[in-house]
């Protein structure tokens, strides 16, 4: 199978992998977990290689992810730290949008229902806190209620490369329960990372960016027009 980018259109860097970096394993493992969201294919095998640093100072990420009825190349491009995906290029074309964070891929929007999207701007009745972990620990235990409009915001504090887990469970209601959370990154208050609503109440996402994230608790449906609370435990954790 023929590589995306070969190993001769690779200049690796005389004085080998900076040492400030991340590791080829750290991307590997990115790309990975990014080529399988791409897709929404997350049990698919893939295979990969690290090609090594460019002469303008990104790193190369090759593969080969194997879907159910085909296999697709595909390559993800670093920065120099090592850390953040600038580029994503499968099925003969980039996707620079996707590895910011900032556009879904075509099998993630067509997995999405209009109906199952988060409000794109907060509702009226916004509350928010500010989440501190105790000395040695890397998470908490939150808890709460969330009525009909109201939402509310957990910040926490994060570097880039961490992996912050999220579940949430509902604890009590006079409605259907039908709670969720998105995860918005640093500078955002509409374009969210993680979709509850559409992902699941349970998330594991490496974070792109060092700054303050938001964890938004809301309610949908018939619980969220008709005014109905919703009690939760939300579980977090920064590692």
């Amino acid at each position: 199978m023929t590589r995306i980018i070969s190993l001769a259109a690779l200049a690796v860097l005389a004085s080998g992998f900076s040492a400030s970096a991340q590791s080829p394993e750290y991307m590997k493992e990115d790309c990975g977990n990014a080529t399988q969201s791409f897709f929404r294919e997350f049990e698919a095998r893939t295979d990969m290689t690290y090609e090594g640093q460019r002469t303008d100072g990104t790193h190369a990420i090759n593969g080969t992810i194997y879907l159910e009825n085909r296999a697709e190349d595909f390559q993800c491009s670093y920065a120099g730290d090592g850390v953040t995906m600038v580029d994503f290029f499968t099925e003969g074309q980039s996707w620079p949008g996707f590895a910011r964070g900032t556009e879904l891929s075509p099998y993630q929007a067509a997995a999405s229902q209009p109906a199952n999207t988060a409000p794109a701007t907060p509702p009226a009745g916004g509350q928010a806190a500010v989440v501190k972990f105790q000395p040695g620990t890397s998470g908490a235990k939150l808890e709460g209620a969330i009525r009909g409009q109201d939402y509310f915001d957990y910040r926490l504090d994060a570097s880039a490369g961490q992996t912050m887990s999220v579940d949430l469970r509902v604890d009590g209601t006079n409605g259907d329960g039908t709670i969720y959370f998105n995860i918005l990154p640093p500078g955002s208050n509409d374009v969210a990372m993680f979709i509850g609503s559409r992902d699941g109440n349970s998330a594991t996402v490496r974070l792109p960016q060092s700054g303050p994230y938001l964890i938004r608790l809301y309610l949908m449906g018939n619980d969220r027009d008709t005014d109905k609370t919703v009690g939760y435990d939300l579980d977090v954790s920064i590692r």
